[in-house]
């Protein structure tokens, strides 16, 4: 196991949390309609405030017409790598409840929470999911046709098969590897 890999040998949670993590090498292998829906529906299941379900999903396939709409509302930096996954998205809060009666303070939680399930769905499935904050937000609210005042875009995000990590820029290879996790006592305080 290479050195940025070693904490996760004592890990105690169940493997599918330790072994996940997030790849920039994706192959261009498609992804089944169903098992897109799959992954979606376990975001549906997800815990949130008042069972409001805040979250909206906007997906792109590799060949579809909107694929390449999705990658130009990545950074640069994440489009050279991103452009190859089976799947792009977005991932968008709803900001008030739906009886619009006032603001959902918890909204992008729970959207976390989605976020989530969507991935560790995925690895069921044998996918790897990578989630980017380097998206233009502006013209992702423009491509979705969305309201500012009415809806956050949170996060950006690619699906598909892991590739050979050789396919990468030489710069991205050397990240091209699980990250080490803090240890529980830097984190947890139990009483």
């Amino acid at each position: 196991m290479n050195k940025s890999f070693s904490n996760r040998q004592n890990g105690i949670a169940d493997n599918l949390f330790i072994e996940r993590w997030s790849p920039r090498s994706f192959s261009s292998e498609s992804m089944p309609s169903a098992d897109l829906k799959k992954l979606i529906d376990a975001a549906r299941w997800s815990p949130s405030t008042l069972n409001e379900q805040p979250w909206l999903f906007y997906t792109a396939h590799r060949k579809s017409a909107k694929f390449n709409d999705f990658v130009t509302c990545l950074s640069e930096g994440n489009q050279v790598w991103a452009k190859n996954a089976a799947v792009l998205g977005f991932l968008i809060a709803r900001k008030f409840f739906k009886n619009k009666a006032r603001e959902n303070q918890l909204a992008q939680f729970d959207c976390g929470s989605a976020w989530m399930a969507l991935t560790m769905q995925a690895r069921l499935l044998g996918y790897f999911t990578h989630g980017m904050g380097g998206i233009d937000r502006d013209l992702v609210r423009d491509l979705l046709l969305l309201n500012e005042k009415e809806h956050s875009v949170i996060m950006g995000f690619a699906v598909g098969k892991k590739a050979d990590s050789a396919l990468l820029p030489e710069n991205l290879r050397e990240k091209e590897k699980p990250s080490n996790r803090d240890d529980l006592v830097s984190f947890w305080k139990s009483f």
